[in-house]
């Protein structure tokens, strides 16, 4: 089993970003709101930063906007394939989480019996009759999430809301300034994660190119992500795990990736004077 997992693992680090799995960011028009006014979340699905592909209603398991309070509210979602963006209203002071989970698919790389290189997004299971040989087989997995401020962050910084797989800053990131440091600890399943995973980040502006990071991947083994914060602007978290299916899925894929991102923003001086009017 291990000389079978091991190469495909490989392969699928290596693999191009452009036949992997969509990336799923959560973000918010604004990131500092008024109380008592509203700000769209939408999406960035896709290879570029900061907004790519529609997401598709069965894509997204859940949207979620938890207030300063603790309290969550699922979002209901239009049956569509869009950005799905959604008004959001802030009602209270303090810190906003916003989080969304996609529904697990998968992704097959495949012969079939004429010798023809196929891929597609269903499990190996339902491709065996028609597959020669299967390359690599993948079950992915993402949860995502942004903070947003409502006049002032909460007293008591809301990091970690128990996501199955969740980037925690060990700080509020509303108070990040340029030049700083960032430090982010993987939890999954409600503990510190502790194993291989594979972190990227960047900004809005840094490129136009698909996968093209500022930060780019690096590898870690205990979980702990420590993110220089060098330029202001909107930045885009990601960080990645791939391991031997469980029991449940042995059947339908040779590997499970899980993904988690955060969405954050680092504010600039204002760099022209205000005019009067628009």
């Amino acid at each position: 089993m291990l000389r079978r997992i091991a190469p495909l693992l490989i392969a699928l680090v290596l693999f191009p970003a452009q036949a992997s799995a969509h990336s799923l960011y959560i973000q918010s028009g604004r990131y500092l709101v008024s109380e008592g006014k509203q700000s769209p979340l939408f999406f960035c699905y896709g290879h570029h930063i900061p907004v790519d592909d529609a997401v598709r209603r069965k894509k997204l398991a859940s949207v979620r906007v938890m207030d300063p309070l603790g309290q969550s509210k699922d979002i209901t979602l239009r049956d569509e394939k869009s950005l799905h963006s959604y008004l959001v209203d802030y009602s209270m002071p303090g810190t906003y989480v916003l989080t969304a989970e996609t529904t697990p698919g998968f992704f097959t790389m495949w012969t079939d019996k004429k010798d023809r290189k196929r891929h597609a997004i269903k499990p190996m299971s339902a491709l065996r009759d028609r597959a020669k040989s299967i390359e690599s087989s993948l079950r992915s997995s993402q949860w995502t999430k942004t903070y947003v401020v409502c006049e002032t962050p909460s007293p008591d910084f809301p990091a970690h809301v128990g996501l199955p797989l969740e980037l925690v800053p060990q700080r509020d990131p509303a108070t990040v300034k340029k030049g700083e440091v960032l430090k982010m600890r993987v939890y999954k399943d409600g503990k510190p994660f502790e194993g291989e995973g594979f972190w990227d980040a960047t900004y809005n502006g840094f490129s136009t190119e698909a996968e093209d990071m500022y930060h780019p991947r690096t590898a870690v083994t205990d979980g702990v992500i420590t993110m220089p914060v060098e330029h202001t602007g909107r930045w885009f978290v990601r960080f990645y795990s791939k391991t031997p299916p469980s029991e449940q899925f042995r059947d339908d894929c040779l590997l499970e990736k899980r993904t988690a991102t955060m969405v954050f923003e680092v504010p600039n001086e204002r760099r022209r004077p205000k005019n009067d009017s628009h």
